[in-house]
């Protein structure tokens, strides 16, 4: 019985030893596994440190810190390389914002318009004011102040009688209009300024309306001889925001800073020349 024991005994210190030789390892596997769940755990954290940041700034900008600027390439108003009358109207607003910053950018006319309804921009200057909007359409927020005005002028050919103001949309005359103003001309075939006023002055149409700040300049410079013309109608410009609280309180903003360039006297001395010359002065017979 003794001699048979002892192979078992053997046996039990051989799995002993074994066991003995395989926990170091066992322990090193653990404390390696432990230490990769920290790292983790801490590049989440600072990952998720970096970003906020990023999320501050994005609430400022909401509570109206920065304002965005589209402003349509209208020259010599505004020009492609952020020059012109308008847009040294709003870098003076900028000067009196002292809650943020004002940013500007330039667009074509459609485009500035389309990024204050898609969200892009605040707010797109200078905008027409239609007769029957107070403050604001199913769309945007206006400025309330005094901002400009634009005068349009009915320009026809000098061999055509009887086409008035009043008689443009009877039916009974060629008659196209400035691009993107049949809200404010009514519903008469488009056509770009310069065509337009050529077409008037070889005959080809009756009549064209725009606005007559622009195209007095041109018929000057493309010579047009055989147009006349005459007083239409006059429309205020505003600037426009999207119909949101934000909008409307960045309204606000611009309202405020609209009369304090008027109070400094940057709004005259800006725009003091351009609105003298906004006045119709019927041709001399």
């Amino acid at each position: 019985m003794k001699r048979n024991s002892y192979p078992k005994v053997l046996h039990l210190l051989l799995v002993a030893f074994l066991i003995l030789a395989l926990l170091p390892g066992c322990a090193q596997k653990v404390d390696s596994s432990v230490k990769d769940n920290e790292s983790k755990l801490s590049t989440t954290t600072n990952a998720t440190t970096k970003t906020e940041p990023v999320q501050q700034s994005n609430d400022n900008t909401a509570k109206g810190n920065v304002v965005k600027v589209s402003l349509p390439i209208v020259p010599p108003l505004i020009n492609e390389n952020k020059t012109g009358a308008i847009v040294d109207l709003v870098k003076a607003m900028a000067a009196e914002y002292k809650d943020g910053e004002v940013t500007i950018d330039v667009y074509p006319m459609a485009r500035s318009i389309e990024n204050i309804i898609s969200g892009t921009a605040d707010c797109h200057c200078p905008y027409i004011k239609n007769h029957n909007v107070a403050d604001s359409d199913n769309l945007f927020y206006y400025t309330t102040e005094e901002f400009g005005k634009v005068i349009f002028v009915l320009y026809s050919n000098k061999n055509v009688t009887g086409l008035t103001p009043e008689n443009v949309m009877s039916g009974k005359y060629k008659v196209q209009i400035q691009p993107g103003h049949k809200e404010y001309l009514g519903d008469l075939p488009e056509a770009t300024i310069e065509s337009g006023l050529q077409m008037v002055d070889s005959g080809r149409i009756d009549g064209y309306i725009a606005a007559m700040s622009t195209c007095d300049q041109i018929i000057k410079a493309m010579q047009l001889k055989n147009i006349k013309r005459q007083y239409y109608d006059t429309f205020e410009t505003a600037i426009i925001f999207k119909k949101t609280d934000d909008g409307k309180q960045k309204r606000d903003i611009f309202n405020t800073l609209i009369k304090k360039i008027k109070e400094n006297g940057e709004y005259d001395r800006i725009m003091g020349e351009l609105n003298s010359k906004e006045v119709f002065i019927p041709d001399a017979e």
